[in-house]
């Protein structure tokens, strides 16, 4: 958790990539897996008995059931971030996932069953972890190791552990990417305090940051074997899942069919059922439940009684420099559309401003654009106030110093502040748009590892930049 909050701190780009190879890997992995043991499903299918114990018991094994796979509704998250027509995208990538854990889980089910020496499954999940045998163990904790094991061998499993860990890792990044965007969003929206909406250098927002990583961390400390984690985790899914269904169930100012509606309400009422069912049976997550309800109710308390205005972000090297005033040096002309165009990005770079006004004065007094762009690495930004450039210390003394060059130089001048968390989008839109003639950036300072991560800006550009622009690189 550690190591993927490092990652994290500098806003890695390529988090995506890595789990996309990680997952696709995994269905192979399980699906290969499903056609090894294929063979052995009439065995299993023969082994399956009726489920004992009456309801109560019934009732508790959809609950567990429920449990393994609370995790599916991340696809189903994902529908507010994806592209136009969402409900074509949407069936597109619901329903693939829909079959991959039906068909998959229900082979590998079987195939459990005809492992021949199971113990009774209402006594697994009776038992603690201190009271497991270790054939339990492996049963409760790493099933698809044992049916790797039994029925392919030593090697294909250990190959399997690999890449189900290494998805595991990458569900705690999507995991940490979400808390990030999710109290950075609130805090921006004064639902939690403005500390968490300051950002790094890197336009992280820290503070969720550490958040993000450190409680997590101290969860699996605390809880070590995978049911435990399980119940944590799904108790407040299920409560989310509920609470989400209900409140589009009950607004009628919500466009939806009479049926649908009905289905909301049905699918609603069995996700409470099944999450007052956890929060009675499992005490360790009724408990963590309510201190993490009581935790987070707190800090948004303390918000609504103590309202400041959202921060700056900490000002880089040469942030003092920049924050001189500017010396009246006569008049500010402004764009002049019989002129040529001269686009300048920059974050601070004093260097790049001046060679940028010099090279505008030379072309016959090019109108500036001078562009900020506030890189902002969150994944999902929501619907959140976004920032402006009077709350942006950096932005608002590199526009005080470009008025001034603007003055020195009698070139005009068109500042230009904007938020994303892809710079060279940005630039390139703004290129496109005004038809500039020139494009200046500077050469980065950051080390090989942080573009790799990050990306490269300037190859950004220079990939995808209109034919009529022309790049410069200022070093």
């Amino acid at each position: 958790m550690l190591f993927i909050g490092l990652l994290n701190y500098v806003g890695p780009r390529r988090a995506g990539t890595f789990a996309l190879i990680v997952a696709v890997a995994s269905v192979g992995i399980t699906a290969l897996l499903a056609a090894l043991i294929a063979g052995h499903i009439p065995d299993g299918w023969r082994a399956i008995q009726a489920p004992s114990g009456g309801g109560g018991r019934i009732w508790l094994n959809l609950v567990a059931v429920v449990l393994a796979l609370s995790g599916v509704e991340s696809i189903a998250n994902m529908t507010g971030i994806m592209v136009e027509p969402v409900k074509r995208t949407a069936r597109l990538a619901i329903w693939p996932v829909v079959i991959e854990v039906v068909v998959l889980n229900l082979l590998l089910v079987v195939a459990v069953c005809s492992l021949g020496d199971l113990p009774d499954s209402g006594g697994i999940a009776d038992k603690s972890p201190e009271q497991l045998t270790a054939r339990e163990h492996d049963l409760t904790e790493r099933v698809l190791h044992v049916l790797a094991v039994e029925y392919v061998g030593e090697s294909f499993a250990a190959v399997a552990s690999i890449v189900f860990g290494l998805l595991l890792l990458s569900a705690a990044n999507t995991a940490v990417i979400g808390m990030i965007s999710i109290q950075y969003s609130m805090s921006r929206d004064a639902e939690l305090p403005e500390h968490f909406s300051r950002i790094n250098q890197y336009g992280v927002p820290w503070l969720p940051l550490i958040a993000a990583c450190v409680l997590p961390a101290v969860v699996t400390l605390i809880a070590q074997d995978v049911l435990t984690l399980a119940k944590l985790y799904a108790i407040g899914v299920v409560g989310a899942i509920f609470i989400n269904l209900a409140s589009c169930a009950y607004n009628r100012k919500l466009d939806i069919r009479r049926i649908e509606r009905l289905g909301m309400w049905v699918i609603g009422a069995v996700m409470a059922a099944i999450w007052i069912t956890i929060a009675v049976t499992n005490v360790s997550a009724s408990l963590f439940l309510v201190v993490m309800l009581s935790g987070g109710m707190a800090l948004r308390s303390l918000a609504k009684l103590v309202p400041k205005p959202v921060p700056v972000p900490e000002a880089v090297e040469g942030a003092a420099a920049l924050a001189a005033p500017p010396a009246e040096l006569g008049e500010l002309l402004r764009f002049d559309p019989s002129k040529g165009r001269v686009l300048v990005a920059s974050r601070g770079n004093l260097k790049l401003l001046r060679f940028a006004f010099e090279e505008a004065r030379q072309r016959g007094g090019s109108n500036v654009f001078v562009l900020f762009v506030r890189d902002i690495a969150i994944a999902y930004p929501g619907q959140e106030r976004p920032m402006t450039p009077e709350e942006d210390q950096e932005a608002t003394a590199l526009f005080r110093h470009a008025e001034q060059m603007a003055r020195e130089f009698q070139v005009p001048l068109q500042p230009a502040y904007c938020v994303s968390p892809v710079p060279a989008d940005v630039i390139l839109d703004f290129a496109a748009t005004y038809a500039v003639d020139l494009v200046i950036l500077g050469v980065s300072r950051r080390a090989g590892l942080l573009r790799a991560l990050r990306g490269d800006v300037i190859a950004g550009v220079a990939d995808n930049l209109p034919a009529e622009s022309t790049l410069l690189i200022h070093a």
